[in-house]
């Protein structure tokens, strides 16, 4: 956490000036508020989702009819957080599920990246305006609204806060990274107890 304007703000986990509407695949993990174990339970090194963890997979499945270009990969729900690689295609790249095309932040966007070397106060401030309109925050903004929603319907909870404040993301830069990550989410349920998100 840091200082700003005599408050203290929670530092982003975003990637400075990245253009999060790129073409790539990103490795991302959300996490439920305060590590509560209300997704499933962990049986024979096994995962078993519970009634929540189940909405949670209903609307993971729904998000490439968010948008043309997102495609899914790996992906585990653990008891208390989440783990998946979207990957979003070239921007002519159609999944053949969403009639959704690409945001117009794109060209507004590329208008702030030239500028990036030396960003004045005012390049800042409007990045990050814009950064919540680029694809994967806004599909990540819905994704976490949707499953709170349904979440707190199910459990009785209105206006109870489901998931952590933000979410931790990772551009993954090759093969190698691609097949190290994909390899510890689908192995996430058996290292359960040797997981850092665990306690």
């Amino acid at each position: 956490m840091s200082l700003y304007k005599n408050k203290y703000r929670i530092e982003s986990n975003r990637r400075r000036f990245w253009d999060y509407s790129a073409p790539g695949s990103y490795f991302i993990t959300v996490c439920v508020e305060n590590r509560e174990h209300i997704l499933g339970w962990i049986e024979n090194r096994k995962m078993i989702l519970s009634d929540a963890g189940n909405i949670v997979s209903g609307y993971f499945v729904e998000l490439t009819s968010y948008h043309k270009r997102i495609t899914l990969d790996e992906w585990v729900i653990m008891p208390n957080h989440f783990h998946c690689i979207i990957t979003l295609g070239d921007y002519g790249f159609d999944n053949g599920i969403s009639v959704v095309g690409d945001c117009d932040a794109i060209d507004k966007f590329h208008e702030i990246y030239l500028r990036i070397q030396h960003p004045t106060e005012t390049d800042i401030k409007q990045f990050r305006k814009l950064r919540r309109k680029m694809l994967i925050p806004k599909i990540m903004g819905k994704f976490k609204m949707q499953t709170s929603k349904q979440i707190n319907m199910l459990r009785n909870t209105p206006g109870t806060k489901t998931w952590q404040h933000d979410y931790h993301d990772h551009i993954i830069r090759n093969e190698s990274e691609y097949q190290r990550i994909k390899k510890y989410i689908r192995d996430n349920p058996l290292n359960w107890k040797d997981d850092k998100l665990y306690l």
